[in-house]
């Protein structure tokens, strides 16, 4: 009996050891099994987080020292500060005479950023509009009422292809004018009321901000009001618009040039072979010359905080604002804006509009107009931008310089093939100063040029 009992107890004892081992593993199962569930939790919530920001890199020519990136690059911070944790904009900086090219280049590389401000036209139009590599607005326009209302029409309409937009209309457009140094000339009437030859005679010994180099800015806008001044003149610039011009030899560009090259040898500061925009600013800002030709941005150059770009007892009080002699202004609604590509990920995309409802709520264009000049007739303005708009001397003169007679024309280089514009027309510019080309040569030759560019 008692052998009995012992074996019953060593089985009994064996039977709970087996089972206890047996249990043993189904914990660690379960164990394992949370921590797998636990460690995918994980890596799940980990690539959620790293979704949460879309990052938009966009390359652009508003950056560092160019003049566009004063009001831009504080506005991207602004949106990235607004949108923190969702949507970043990452500006990549390129050199302005350079942009489009780039531009195309990550075209044909399948590579397009999600947002890009303008482009050249004939390229626009038979790479991304003719094969459908842009996105339409026209759907997210017609869900933004308060944005489409105040695009101006003329802009909305040239954007609008087979009843797609292709690209943002403006709702602001920003006539442009000149500056001139009230202590150094001292005009007996408002500059837009006289005509070319008053102008030179109020000149006198005083000097224009003219340059060569880059895009040969300031160089090209007095030559557009040039042109605009002559018979049939308007109609080109505007005309071109429409279509780039390619002659360059009728009688209104050859008597422009004419005029242009007078002015060129006779009345352009000493730094004008080679010079840049920032050779162009500095030799108005330095009392070297009276009158240079540029766009209400240039405005924040002459505030108080912006001294240290003075010299020569230079003053931002000094300078007064107009429009060109002839009541001539330029300004072009005809044009392409920001746009963005297809074929993005839905997210890029989203964002890329997100961007674009941000630079164009109310609030934004205020402060864009504030900062950098321009008009938005269909957009009903605050108070307090009506009232720091009046404080504003100069961006006051030259809203008030423009009537309703005012000719408004697009840029002359606007209206050039872009590799005209920005190469062969300031290439071509030292031999119409030096007179190894006459007008008429210089015609011809951007005429040539022009051409080639086009075939």
């Amino acid at each position: 009996m008692k052998k009995l009992i012992s074996l019953i107890l060593v089985i009994s004892m064996t039977l709970v050891f087996v089972v206890g081992c047996g249990q043993k593993p189904k914990e660690n199962d379960e164990t394992q099994n949370n921590t797998k569930n636990e460690s995918k939790e994980d890596v799940k919530k980990d690539q959620d987080d790293k979704k949460e920001v879309v990052e938009l890199h966009i390359p652009h020519y508003k950056a560092g020292q160019n003049v566009g990136g004063k009001f831009f690059l504080p506005q991207v911070d602004r949106f990235n500060k607004k949108y923190e944790g969702k949507y970043k904009v990452i500006i990549e900086e390129l050199p302005q005479d350079s942009y489009f090219e780039k531009i195309k280049q990550l075209a044909i590389q399948d590579k397009l950023p999600p947002l890009i401000e303008g482009a050249d036209k004939d390229w626009f139009e038979k790479v991304i509009i003719s094969n459908n590599k842009y996105y339409d607005l026209s759907d997210w326009l017609d869900s933004k009422p308060e944005i489409k209302s105040a695009l101006i029409e003329d802009a909305l309409e040239y954007n609008t292809k087979d009843g797609k937009v292709v690209s943002m209309p403006l709702i602001v457009t920003r006539p442009i004018g000149l500056y001139y140094n009230s202590t150094m000339m001292n005009p007996s009437k408002r500059i837009g009321e006289m005509t070319l030859e008053e102008f030179e005679g109020e000149l006198g010994e005083n000097k224009l901000a003219f340059m060569t180099a880059e895009n040969a800015w300031t160089t090209s806008l007095f030559l557009t009001s040039l042109v605009a001044a002559e018979e049939g003149g308007v109609e080109i610039l505007k005309k071109g618009a429409e279509e780039r011009v390619t002659d360059f030899t009728s009688d209104a560009w050859v008597n422009a040039f004419t005029k242009l090259q007078k002015f060129l040898q006779e009345h352009a500061s000493s730094n004008t072979l080679g010079a840049a925009y920032a050779d162009a600013a500095n030799s108005f800002m330095s009392k070297k010359s009276a009158v240079i030709c540029n766009g209400p941005w240039m405005v924040g150059d002459f505030a108080e905080e912006a001294s240290d770009k003075w010299s020569n007892d230079f003053n931002g009080d000094q300078v007064k604002g107009d429009i060109y002699p002839g009541n001539i202004a330029v300004a072009n609604v005809n044009g392409y804006g920001w746009w963005i590509p297809s074929g993005l990920p839905e997210d890029v995309t989203e964002g890329a509009l997100v961007f674009l409802e941000f630079i164009n709520s109310p609030e934004e264009l205020e402060a864009y107009m504030l900062a950098e000049g321009g008009t938005a007739p269909n957009l009903t303005t605050s108070e307090d931008f009506n009232t720091k708009l009046k404080e504003n001397r100069i961006l006051s003169e030259l809203s008030t310089a423009v009537n309703k007679d005012t000719k408004l024309v697009p840029g002359c280089t606007d209206i050039m093939p872009s590799s005209i514009a920005e190469q062969e027309f300031p290439k071509l510019l030292p031999k119409l100063i030096d007179g190894s080309l006459t007008p008429e040569q210089f015609a011809k030759e951007l005429t040539e040029k022009a051409k080639e560019a086009v075939e």
